[in-house]
């Protein structure tokens, strides 16, 4: 755990400095009061083998009359390191030397001073804090200039399929005049060509082309009241489509600081109330809390809701890095409670405060990355000592995970059984579906106790869609008895004989097959098909308020997709014919767009610190840990599905990642529990500075020896497309209401019994044993003797024939029943079939 405390006594080294580390972004000044003036700042950004490098030159002009030294407090991009120093002398460079703080300190009070020392020219680079530094050069020469570089390590956040990085901007205040020049910066993907993709605060910019990081434009305010001129801000917006209201919420959120203390966060209502979630009163790093809040009134839930995280203090900044939101309809503990959604659009900065009229003072870099298959990832291990390690993990998935598929062959089969949601509501998932692959052909099949081809022909959805209507209006659609999907199977297996480029099958049932089906039958079905035939089932539901896709692994049925490589889906929606929310729900069934079951193996010991991994690592996103664990594994296992094909990579730890890992123990404020000597173990195999190293560059002096600083011994330190008309859309029922009367099976028999009867003439005792297993409003399957006589085969066709009244509201039912003359006859009823109590 992180506390400021622990860094108050190196910054007692340097009271010269300690004004200056209240102040937001970078500050020059002199020390013997002489005009200096930064007259370039150029930053070349590259990328290279997953870790951002920044080289950083800057060059100071004296315009007085003596000689001075230049003193630099640096504002360090998020998550950077100093990895490395340099001066310049003429056209020559001379790197710097990494040594102990104090050690370097003394040497530079040395060869800046007046005494019998050969002259020579030096900058030092010292910690301030985990995002600051300090640089001292000497000497700047009155009328002439002076050239500093140094270079920076920082690790790649990744949103959206795209790197983030950033850079402290040039922030002027009202009315000053800061000898300070704006950077330039020119990035450097490290891959493609000048097409690759590169934002600067959104606007597109050429590869290795520069480009001036100008003053910040302030950015409009979220929500009620005003920003605070001493305060940071960063949000993150949430889409909200359920509908409804909500009196109380839940919120999660996941914060990398080096100060939570700093921090405060409030809760936007698409209504632009802002709600007071937290402050902390806390020096620790981080936050990875839940939070209750009480929204005070019934507050609509759609539209966009922010999270605004606000900086209150100097000298730390961080990421929100993920957070999540829960509504209720009531406080705790209400029972209507609505799905936790997350936001897709972080990682966020946070920038340092005190930034001024809520502006940002960091730029923003987006990079399209090099070609991901599945995920990018590197591991890197810190070893310290026997019981202390360093172990950091960086995951990225593709940003597009799989393509969509070109001039696909795709059967629709669909349930027409009597407890399967409507045909109609079927078909709307399969325009939905459609819409993401206008170059291809389909065909529906419908399965009920027999399946059925409906056009015998694939064709464009367009005129799939008229071919559908015909097929209502002479009666094909209409809701029956029995649900043996591997007929449903079997026919679109036969269908993709001979069929070109993919072939894919979207099955859609409510799951209600009979017991005496094994899932075998189904697989033995889908044999048949074309081999890279990939099939999916999709059991859709009706939801209260929203629309969404998810994976059900646990559903009995689940083995007969994955046998092909498919997965079975839930699918909930509260309105079928809404294709704008339904066509990006069933993406996933068109195209991986994850890794389910995401999982990392770490080896040996548990990492305490190392957030879970998400469930589902969503292309475009990220997973990554910085963790100090007793154990110093030296690979970590990703694994998970990609539909139904299993995921698994070994990543080993890289030596150039580990180094940069060491480095950030540092620039993320992870070492305060270290001892000295096991922070020198850490910073020098970073090769960074640290509270315990600085870097101290020495060129050739050509100055007079009387120009030495006198004095500085305080100088150093360590510091869609319209319904078909396929009937009222509702996901259960196809009528209006139920009878007067609750009807028996024997009684909804009797007509066919008769006409049985009347037909084969059997003898007056004869008798007649069925099973009839009844789900919801359906009848799903019939078994009669092993060997059935003519007789007992007509009555089973009678009892498939029935349609069930309102009252057979059971799930699941089998009713043993023994037939004879006495049922044969009797009233004939009027049932309505789909009424549900």
């Amino acid at each position: 755990m992180v506390r400021r405390a622990k860094l108050i006594a190196p910054l007692a080294l340097l009271p010269g400095l300690l004004a200056a580390t209240e102040a937001a972004a970078d500050e020059l000044s002199s020390t013997r009061s002489q005009p200096l003036a930064e007259v370039s700042h150029a930053v070349e950004l590259r990328i290279d083998e997953g870790l951002a490098i920044y080289t950083v030159r800057r060059t100071f002009a004296n315009t007085g009359t003596i000689a001075d030294e230049a003193q630099l407090d640096i504002d360090l991009p998020t998550g950077a390191a100093v990895t490395g120093l340099r001066i310049r002398a003429r056209d020559r460079w001379y790197s710097a030397d990494l040594l102990e703080a104090e050690e370097a300190a003394e040497k530079y009070r040395e060869l800046t001073s007046l005494g019998a020392w050969r002259p020579k020219d030096p900058a030092l680079m010292q910690w301030v804090w985990a995002d600051r530094m300090h640089l001292q050069v000497f000497p700047v020469l009155p009328g002439k200039t002076s050239t500093v570089e140094y270079t920076l390590t920082a690790p790649l956040h990744y949103r959206a399929g795209k790197y983030l990085l950033s850079y402290p901007r040039f922030v002027a205040e009202s009315g000053s005049q800061r000898p300070l020049a704006e950077p330039q910066i020119r990035i450097d993907p490290g891959h493609g060509d000048l097409t690759t993709t590169i934002l600067i605060d959104g606007k597109p910019a050429a590869p290795d082309t520069p480009v001036v990081l100008g003053p910040p434009q302030s950015r409009p305010w979220i929500g009620e009241g005003s920003p605070s001129p001493a305060a940071s801000y960063a949000s993150s917006r949430l889409e909200v489509a359920q509908t409804g209201t909500a009196k109380a919420a839940k919120l999660w959120v996941d914060i990398d600081h080096t100060y939570s203390g700093d921090l405060q966060l409030e809760l936007v209502t698409p209504a632009g109330r802002r709600l007071f979630v937290a402050d902390f009163k806390s020096s620790e790093n981080d936050v990875h809390s839940s939070f209750d809040v009480d929204l005070g009134e019934e507050t609509p839930i759609a539209g966009d809701w922010h999270l605004v995280v606000s900086d209150h203090a100097g000298l730390d900044v961080g990421t929100l890095d993920a957070w999540s939101l829960e509504l209720a309809a009531g406080p705790p503990p209400s029972s209507v409670k609505f799905r936790r959604l997350t936001a897709s659009d972080v990682p966020v900065f946070i920038p340092d405060a005190p930034q001024g009229g809520g502006t940002e003072s960091l730029a923003i870099f987006e990079v399209e990355p090099p070609t991901i298959r599945d995920v990018e990832a590197r591991f890197g291990r810190v070893v310290v000592d026997a019981a202390i390690n360093f172990l950091r993990l960086e995951v990225e998935a593709a940003p597009q995970l799989r393509e969509l598929p070109r001039r696909a062959s795709v059967v629709f089969v669909v349930d027409g059984s009597r407890s399967a949601p409507s045909v109609s509501a079927q078909i709307d998932v399969a325009k939905a579906y459609m819409a993401h692959v206008s170059d291809a052909e389909a065909e529906v099949v419908v399965f009920r106790r027999h399946a059925e081809r409906l056009s015998e022909s694939f064709l464009p959805g367009d005129d799939l869609w008229s071919a559908l209507a015909l097929a209502e209006k002479s009666g094909a659609l209409r809701p029956g008895n029995g649900s043996h999907l591997e007929r449903g199977l079997e026919a679109a297996a036969a269908a993709l004989q001979g069929r070109r480029g993919p072939k894919r099958i979207v099955l859609l049932t409510d799951g209600l097959v009979r017991s005496r089906f094994a899932d075998d039958d189904a697989v033995r079905a889908l044999r048949g098909a074309p081999r890279g035939t990939i099939t999916h089932i999709v059991i859709p539901r009706e939801s209260a308020s929203e629309t969404r896709l998810f994976r059900d692994d646990a559903h009995p049925l689940a083995s007969i997709p994955e046998a092909s490589g498919g997965v079975l889906y839930g699918l909930e929606s509260h309105d079928w014919s809404a294709h704008k929310e339904l066509s990006p729900a069933v993406l996933g069934l068109v195209r991986p767009i994850g890794i389910d079951n995401f999982e990392v193996l770490r080896g040996q010991g548990q990492l305490a610190d190392a957030p879970a991994p998400p469930e589902t690592l969503r292309e475009g996103t990220a997973y990554g840990f910085m963790a100090k664990d007793r154990f110093a594994p030296r690979q970590v296992v990703l694994q998970g599905k990609i539909w139904g094909r299993s995921f698994r990579r070994i990543v080993r730890a890289d030596r150039r990642f580990s180094d940069a890992t060491a480095a950030f123990v540092f620039s993320e404020d992870e070492h305060h529990d270290l001892s000295p000597e096991q922070m020198m173990t850490v910073a020098m195999r970073g090769r960074a500075v640290s509270p315990v190293t600085s870097y101290l560059a020495v060129e050739p002096g050509v100055r007079p020896m009387l120009i030495g600083l006198e004095g500085t011994g305080d100088g150093g330190g360590g510091y869609g497309e319209g319904s078909i008309g396929l009937g009222s859309l509702g996901l259960l029922g196809h009528g209006s209401g139920p009878p007067r009367r609750a009807w028996t099976l024997p009684e909804l028999m009797a007509a066919g019994i008769s006409a049985c009867v009347a037909e084969h003439k059997p003898e007056p005792e004869w008798s007649v044993d069925l099973k009839v297993e009844t789900t919801l409003q359906e009848i799903v399957d019939v078994i009669a003797a092993d060997r059935p006589s003519d007789l007992e085969r007509c009555v089973l066709e009678a009892a498939w024939a029935v349609e069930l009244t309102w009252n057979f509201s059971d799930e699941r039912r089998t009713y043993p029943l023994r037939l004879g003359p006495a049922n044969a006859g009797g009233p004939i009823p009027t049932p309505s079939p789909s009424a549900k109590p």
